[in-house]
């Protein structure tokens, strides 16, 4: 009988130490950015030993890091159970954050705060509930008590600008972004803010500065390009802004964009190019646009493809592109008539393509 004891206490001891090692395989995995790689060897701890917290803990950050949110709410709902701690009340509350439940995750986050009311970043995430809402005058509250906290927390600054501007109080965001260049903090999304607030008020070449700026520290931003490629378009330096649109055209190959999304640059490409006189290139890269989205945006890209070869006579395809843009948008149609109707620029293909009945 005693050896019958001991050998199934050998084995248990034998069993929570396999866990212990596969739990600290993942760790050189997880320290190591692998997180992919972590997984299965915390699921085959929690499999040995299934209340183990920090395995949970661990697998349930690895799904965050991952993106995997569903699956690390998961287990941050088993991890409650034995640990209501803010760190676990926080990270259900980040999980129910990227799920888009933000009642949910508000609830979750509030208990977290209650229990430790110094955590900025519990504070940061409940304020993004409310911003992503886009109530942003809750938001703002909310990311001023997190900057009670720890006031010079940049993400929290940062996302409070953000919301400034979209309530467009551009002095109060102003008065942000001008504290942190004092403090010689020179954030990429600040400058981004301060070329916005810049191009609101017409200084055009200010903010192109800025964005040129910020694209000298982050040269792949797609945003800041074409904030730029806007910027070049208004001040009417047209061969400088199709080479901006076609440095996007490459970050989104190599990004692996949606086609909708490289189909709407190719045919701003086609606007600057048309823009410049250069026709042929703008129909090149109007028909590259309808090639990834045949439906031409809904009609508009056939419909500005339309133009441009009725300004080059070619009226068949004009037509044609006339055509399938009232294919396209039926609801429309007599207004794009209208628009050929009334400059005398198209006169000749008005009669071609809409001869009186």
């Amino acid at each position: 009988m005693k050896n019958i004891l001991f050998l199934l206490l050998l084995s248990l001891s034998a069993f929570a130490q396999t866990a212990e090692s596969y739990r600290l395989k993942a760790k050189t995995h997880f320290e190591n950015g692998r997180y992919k790689e972590a997984v299965p060897l915390l699921t085959l701890a929690l499999k040995l030993k299934p209340k183990d917290e920090k395995a949970l803990r661990n697998r349930a950050m690895c799904y965050e890091r991952l993106e995997k949110f569903d699956l690390a709410l998961k287990d941050n709902l088993e991890l409650v159970k034995v640990d209501k701690s803010a760190s676990t009340l926080g990270s259900i509350g980040y999980d129910y954050l990227w799920l888009e439940k933000y009642e949910e995750s508000r609830k979750f986050l509030n208990e977290a705060i209650a229990l430790s009311p110094t955590d900025v970043i519990i504070r940061y995430n409940k304020a993004l509930t409310y911003q992503y809402e886009q109530n942003y005058t809750l938001a703002v509250e909310a990311y001023d008590e997190a900057l009670k906290v720890a006031p010079n927390h940049t993400p929290s600054l940062v996302s409070k600008t953000r919301c400034l501007l979209k309530s467009k109080l551009y002095d109060k965001a102003s008065a942000i972004i001008d504290t942190f260049f004092i403090q010689k903090k020179f954030d990429v999304e600040m400058l981004l803010f301060r070329g916005d607030i810049k191009k609101h008020n017409g200084a055009i070449e200010a903010a192109l500065h800025d964005y040129n700026r910020a694209i000298a520290i982050n040269p792949e931003d797609l945003l800041l390009l074409d904030r730029t490629a806007k910027c070049l378009n208004e001040l009417g330096l047209f061969d400088e802004e199709i080479e901006i649109r076609k440095r996007g055209i490459d970050i989104q190959f190599k990004m692996g964009d949606q086609n909708e999304a490289k189909a709407l640059s190719y045919a701003t490409l086609a606007i600057a190019q048309e823009a410049a006189g250069y026709f042929e290139e703008a129909e090149i890269n109007y028909s590259e646009s309808i090639k990834l989205d045949a439906t031409g945006g809904e009609g508009r890209i056939y419909f500005l493809r339309c133009i441009l070869k009725a300004k080059m006579k070619d009226f068949e395809g004009a037509c044609k592109d006339l055509a399938k843009t009232k294919e396209l948008n039926p609801d429309d149609a007599a207004e794009y008539d209208q628009y050929f109707e009334e400059d005398e620029e198209f006169e000749e293909f008005v009669k071609y393509c809409m001869p009186n009945p």
